[in-house]
C-alpha cells in the first residue's frame, strides 16, 4: 500500500507540474495581460477621488423615566436601555437631520476642479463664491466657470442650455443666464494675480444633496454600553469633520425641542390660569375693602366655631379648585385638537401621584413616538404600537380623571354638610362679620393658589432654560490623514490576480473545448507503444519536405535518428515491411514517411519508399509525378520492375517508386496479387521497404496493405488529429488488422522546445 500511495502522489505531482507546463507555454499572454490590469490599475487609482474617513463617538444618557408598558408590566432595564439607544440610532440618521445640516452647511452647491486625472472637491477652498438670489431651493443645475485676468469671468457648459453659449461677466456682478441670475463673489482664496483651472460649479435640491450625503454610518461601538460612534466618508477632511459635528448639533437641538413640548404645554397652562386667579383675588379684596367702608365693622375675637367654620370652608374651597382643575385636565384630554401635544405636568395640587406618574408616562411616550415618526412613517408597526399604547394610557388617564372627579365631589358635599352644621351653631354671630370672615378665608385661599401658581411659572421658565442634553461628545471627529479609498494595494493586487485569471480562463476554456491531441500524455489512453516524437517545425517552407540529412545537426535529424533507433529494436530478422498510415489526412504521414527512410539510408540501409496512396499522389508530386509507377506495374500495362523505380532519388541507396498514371480502381489493383509478388520481390533487394499509406477510414486502402507489411506505424498529430480517433487506433489495435503497430506524434511543441536546449549534445 505504501509502493501505491508513493506511486499516486508522484502521479499528482506529475500533473500540476504537467498544468504548469502548459501554462507556461503562453507566459508571453501572461505578462501581457498582467501589464495591461496593472496599467489599468494605476490609471483607476490615478482617477478616482480619494476618500478619506472620520469618526466621532457620542454617549448617550439613560433616561430616568421608565417605559410607559412599565404601567402594566415589568420589563428588563438592560432591554429598555438598548431599545432607546437603537431608537437615537434611527434619529441620527433620518434623512431630516441630514436635510438641515446640507442647508446649514450648503453642502447643496459644489465646486469642483480637475488636477491631473483626478477631480478634486473645492470645499471651504474655493476661489469663488457663486449666489443664487432667484433660485429655489428644489432647483438643480450646474455651469463652469473659467476666471480670467482683472477680475473677468466665463460662464459656459449650462446643463440647462443647448446652445452652449458662454457669457463674460465680472466679479460682483448679477448676471442673467439660461438658468437665471447668478453673481460670482470672491472668497478669501481668490487672487487675481493666480491661474486657475476652470471650475465646475453644480447646485442640487437639498433632499438629493442629502441622500449624497446620506453615508454616514452610525453604529453602536459595544453592546455593553450605550457609546455612539458616527463615521463618513468623504473627499474632504473638513467637510467630514463639519457634517459630524452639525449632525451632532442639529441632533442636540431637535432633542431638546421635543424634550421642552410638555413643559412648553405646562407654562401655556399656568399662563392661562394665573391671570384668572389673579381677576377673582382682586375681586375679592374690593369686596372686602368696599364692606368694610360701608358697614364699619369692627372684629371681635373669633371663636372656636368660627375657626372651625373657616377650616372647612377652607377645604371646600380647595375642594373645588382641585375640581376645577381636574375638569380642566380633562378638557384638555377630550380635546381633539390637542391630541399630539402633551399633558401639562406638575398638577400635584390635586394631590393625587398615579394621575401625575400617568400623565408623566404619557408625554414621555408621546416624544418617543414623535422622534420614531420623523424618521419612518405612520404605517410602521412601532408606530401603530405606540399610537395603541398612547391612546390606552390616554383612556386610562381619562378614567383616573374621572374617578378623582368623583372621589372629589363625595368630599366636597362631606365638607359642605359639616360646614351646614358649624354654620347652625353660630347663627347667633352678626352677619357683616360673618360675611367679612367668609372674605377673607376665600382671599387667603386664592392668595395660596395664586402664589403656588406663580412659583410653578417660575419653576418651568427655569427648567425650559437649564435642559440638558441628551448626550455627551466623547471624542471629536478623528481619523487618519491618508486616504481609506482607493486602496492602492488592493487594486493592484485584483488587477494582478485578474491578470493572471483572464489568460489562464482563456486558455483553460480553449483547452477545454481543444478536442484534439494535445501532448504525448494524451496517447496513455491507448495500449498502443509510442515509437517516438517528431518536434514542430515553424518553418512553413519545410514542412512535408525531406529534412533528415547526411550528418545533419538539428532537432528533426536527431528525432528522426531516435525513431530510426526504436524502429531497429521493433524489426526483428526477416522484418523489412513498415507502412506508415494515419487516421486522417494532414497529419504529416507522407512528411514522416519520407525522412524516416532517409533516416536509414544516411545509415547506410539500402531503401525503397512506395507511394501507395493511389488517390492523391502526395509523395509522386514531391518528385515530380513521374508517368511510370505501381500503378502502371499493378495493371499490367509496364512489365518491368526497374522502369519504374527512381533510383537514388534522395540520397545513395534510397529509391522511390511513385503511383505513375492514377488508377480509376485503386482499391482492386491493391487486391491483386502482383502487389503481393511486388513486395516480395523489393524485400530480396532492399535492407527496408516504406510504404507511404493512404489515411485509415475513409477508404479501404490501407487495411488491405497492412496485410502485406510487418510493422504498421501510426502517424498522430499534436493539435490536428482529433482526440476520439486514439478510441479508433484502440480499436484497431485490439481488432489485430494492423501488425506491430505504432505510434508516432508529429508537430509536438514540447519536443521542439527540448530540443531546442539539448541539440548541443
Amino acid at each position: 500500500m505504501d509502493m501505491e500511495n508513493q506511486i499516486t502522489s508522484r502521479n499528482e505531482d506529475f500533473q500540476l507540474v504537467h498544468l504548469l507546463e502548459n501554462y507556461l507555454k503562453y507566459w508571453p499572454w501572461f505578462v501581457l495581460s498582467v501589464m495591461l490590469c496593472c496599467g489599468f490599475a494605476v490609471l483607476h487609482v490615478k482617477s478616482t477621488t480619494r476618500q478619506f474617513k472620520r469618526t466621532a463617538t457620542v454617549l448617550i444618557h439613560e433616561e430616568d423615566n421608565q417605559d410607559i408598558t412599565a404601567a402594566f408590566g415589568n420589563r428588563n432595564p438592560y432591554y429598555r436601555s438598548q431599545t432607546n439607544v437603537n431608537n437615537e440610532i434611527e434619529a441620527f440618521q433620518s434623512q431630516q437631520l441630514m436635510q438641515e445640516t446640507v442647508r446649514r452647511l450648503k453642502l447643496n452647491i459644489g465646486y469642483v476642479t480637475k488636477d491631473g486625472l483626478r477631480k478634486v472637491d473645492l470645499y471651504t477652498q474655493s476661489p469663488i463664491i457663486a449666489v443664487f438670489p432667484n433660485s429655489h431651493e428644489s432647483e438643480s443645475f450646474s455651469f463652469q466657470a473659467e476666471l480670467l485676468p482683472d477680475s473677468v469671468i466665463v460662464l459656459s457648459k449650462f446643463d440647462k442650455d443647448k446652445t452652449k453659449q458662454s457669457i463674460m461677466t465680472r466679479l460682483n456682478r448679477e448676471t442673467v443666464t439660461p438658468i437665471g441670475i447668478i453673481m460670482i463673489s470672491p472668497s478669501l482664496y481668490y487672487s487675481s494675480n493666480r491661474h486657475y483651472a476652470p471650475i465646475e460649479v453644480s447646485k442640487s435640491d437639498v433632499k438629493t444633496a442629502a441622500r449624497r450625503f446620506a453615508k454616514l454610518d452610525v453604529y453602536l461601538s459595544s453592546k455593553l454600553n450605550t457609546v455612539i460612534a458616527l463615521s463618513i466618508e468623504d473627499e474632504s477632511i473638513q467637510r467630514a469633520e463639519d457634517i459630524l459635528n452639525t449632525v451632532i448639533s442639529v441632533y442636540n437641538e431637535n432633542w431638546l425641542t421635543e424634550k421642552n413640548r410638555s413643559t412648553i404645554t405646562t407654562l401655556a397652562f399656568l399662563n392661562e390660569r394665573i391671570p384668572i386667579v389673579e381677576e377673582e383675588l382682586t375681586e375679592i379684596d374690593s369686596r372686602s375693602a368696599q364692606f368694610s367702608s360701608r358697614n364699619l365693622v369692627v372684629r371681635n375675637v373669633a371663636s372656636m366655631q368660627m375657626q372651625e367654620s373657616m377650616q372647612y370652608s377652607g377645604k371646600i374651597l380647595e375642594v373645588n379648585n382641585k375640581i376645577s382643575i381636574v375638569n380642566y385636565i380633562r378638557e384638555y384630554l377630550t380635546d381633539n385638537t390637542k391630541i399630539s401635544e402633551p399633558l401639562p405636568t406638575n398638577v400635584s395640587v390635586v394631590n393625587h401621584p398615579s394621575l401625575e406618574s400617568a400623565i408623566s408616562n404619557y408625554n414621555t411616550l408621546l416624544a418617543e413616538r414623535n422622534r420614531l415618526i420623523a424618521n419612518s412613517s405612520a404605517q410602521n408597526p412601532v408606530i401603530i404600537e405606540r399610537n395603541n399604547a398612547l391612546n390606552s394610557l390616554r383612556q386610562t388617564i381619562i378614567q383616573t380623571v374621572d374617578n378623582l372627579l368623583e372621589t372629589l365631589k363625595l368630599e366636597l358635599s362631606g365638607l359642605r354638610t359639616q360646614e351646614a352644621k358649624v354654620t347652625s351653631n353660630i347663627a347667633s354671630n352678626p352677619n357683616q362679620e360673618r360675611y367679612l370672615m367668609t372674605i377673607e378665608r376665600e382671599q387667603k385661599i386664592k392668595e395660596t393658589l395664586y402664589l403656588y401658581l406663580l412659583q410653578q411659572r417660575e419653576e418651568k421658565e427655569m427648567a425650559l432654560n437649564v435642559t440638558a442634553t441628551n448626550l455627551r461628545v466623547i471624542s471629536q471627529p478623528f481619523g487618519n490623514p491618508y486616504p481609506v479609498k482607493p486602496k492602492k494595494f488592493q487594486v493592484l493586487l485584483i488587477a494582478l490576480f485578474v491578470g493572471l485569471a483572464v489568460p489562464g480562463a482563456i486558455i483553460w476554456g480553449l483547452e477545454t473545448i481543444n478536442m484534439t491531441i494535445r501532448d504525448k500524455n494524451d496517447l496513455a489512453v491507448v495500449p498502443v507503444p509510442l515509437l517516438g516524437v517528431i518536434p514542430e517545425t515553424k518553418n512553413k517552407a519545410e514542412k512535408g519536405k525531406l529534412m533528415v540529412q547526411d550528418n545533419g545537426r538539428g532537432a528533426i535529424n536527431e528525432s528522426f535518428r531516435i525513431l530510426r533507433t526504436n524502429l531497429g529494436f521493433v524489426c526483428s530478422k526477416g522484418m523489412k515491411v513498415i507502412q506508415v498510415t494515419s487516421m486522417e489526412s494532414g497529419a504529416g504521414k507522407t512528411f514522416t514517411t519520407l525522412n524516416l527512410a532517409m533516416s536509414f539510408a544516411v545509415a547506410g540501409k539500402k531503401i525503397v519508399l512506395l507511394d501507395m496512396d493511389l488517390r492523391r499522389l502526395t509523395l509522386s508530386n514531391l518528385i515530380g509525378n513521374p508517368k511510370l509507377g505501381i500503378a502502371n506495374l499493378l495493371s499490367k500495362a509496364e512489365q518491368d520492375t526497374n522502369n519504374i523505380i527512381q533510383k537514388d532519388y534522395f540520397s545513395k541507396g534510397f529509391d522511390v517508386i511513385p503511383v505513375g498514371a492514377m488508377p480509376p480502381d485503386p482499391a482492386e489493383l491493391l487486391m491483386s496479387d502482383n502487389l503481393a509478388t511486388l513486395i516480395e520481390k523489393l524485400k530480396e533487394t532492399y535492407d527496408y521497404v516504406f510504404i507511404d499509406s493512404p489515411p485509415v477510414g475513409p477508404i479501404a486502402d490501407a487495411t488491405i496493405i497492412a496485410q502485406l507489411a510487418d510493422i504498421s506505424v501510426f502517424v498522430v498529430r499534436e493539435k490536428f488529429t482529433d482526440w476520439q480517433k486514439l478510441l479508433e487506433i484502440k480499436d484497431l489495435f485490439n481488432g489485430g488488422k494492423f501488425k506491430n503497430m505504432r505510434l508516432i506524434l508529429n508537430g509536438s511543441v514540447a519536443e521542439a522546445k527540448s530540443n531546442k536546449y539539448n541539440a548541443y549534445y
